[in-house]
């Protein structure tokens, strides 16, 4: 298929009925927060063997995203980063973090609290364990 520009300063919109639709629509809404945790938990248990982690060892994550990439296809394609981290990281993945993270969703897709205010929340978090805790008093 080619796509023809028009102009130099053209955007999506100029040429969006020129492109083919979408194949993997199914894959367009979030996922239920319980429903991630599990692929997440199941994701990390498949991989705690010794042919993973040499894998990883190795930095051989292609094959690792191959290996599991038809049974947690709905996970690699609505959550490639986490999906990517899972992998990459194995033992080593901060289910804490994550329980964190996933629990600041849930609240935001429950109303109780607004992204900004759980992206601060979550951040300020962060700002504790990575940098505040890395700060030596002189």
């Amino acid at each position: 298929m080619k796509v023809e520009v028009k102009e130099n300063n053209a955007t999506l919109e100029d040429f969006k009925d020129q492109l083919p639709p979408m194949e993997a629509q199914e894959f367009d809404d979030h996922m239920d927060t319980e429903q991630i945790k599990l692929l997440v938990y199941q994701l990390l248990s498949e991989t705690d063997n010794n042919a993973d982690d040499r894998k990883r060892s190795r930095k051989q994550y292609a094959e690792l995203r191959g290996k599991y990439q038809v049974k947690f296809k709905g996970l690699m394609m609505r959550y490639p980063a986490l999906y990517n981290m899972i992998l990459e990281n194995g033992k080593e993945f901060d289910l804490l973090q994550f329980e964190q993270m996933m629990g600041m969703i849930a609240k935001v897709r429950a109303k109780k609290i607004t992204e900004e205010n759980a992206s601060k929340e979550f951040g300020e978090k962060m700002v504790d364990k990575y940098v505040k805790s890395k700060i030596t008093p002189k």
